[in-house]
């Protein structure tokens, strides 16, 4: 497909898809906003009675823990072989990030905005 492609339009296509330096790529981006609304998602389905503080804590607490176990059973597969929704929206949220539970403090971030 580049093969058929001009010089001129390879150069437009590499000068498009250039990220600067210190700049997250796009597929970055996308990746962590959609991790960002699991995570919301996650907090007014499982979590709705407590404070933002107590939803990011008991995100991690259960993230790690399912990152820490069933995790390293799933992470290759292709499609998330859970029927439990909650385990499901884990193994997106790993799988968004290569596995990477985010701190307390990211997640309580998150969970002030809203998507």
């Amino acid at each position: 497909m580049i093969a058929r492609l001009s010089a001129d339009e390879v150069a437009a296509l590499r000068l498009a898809l250039h990220t600067e330096p210190g700049r997250r790529r796009p597929e970055t981006l996308a990746a962590l906003s959609e991790r960002d609304d699991l995570i919301r998602t996650l907090a007014a389905t499982y979590y709705p009675g407590l404070s933002r503080n107590q939803q990011a804590k008991a995100i991690r607490r259960d993230l790690l823990r399912y990152a820490g176990g069933e995790w390293r059973r799933t992470r290759s597969d292709e499609v998330c072989r859970h029927r439990d929704n909650r385990r499901v929206l884990y193994w997106r949220i790993l799988r968004l990030r290569g596995g990477h539970v985010p701190a307390v403090r990211t997640i309580f971030g998150i969970l002030g905005v809203r998507g």
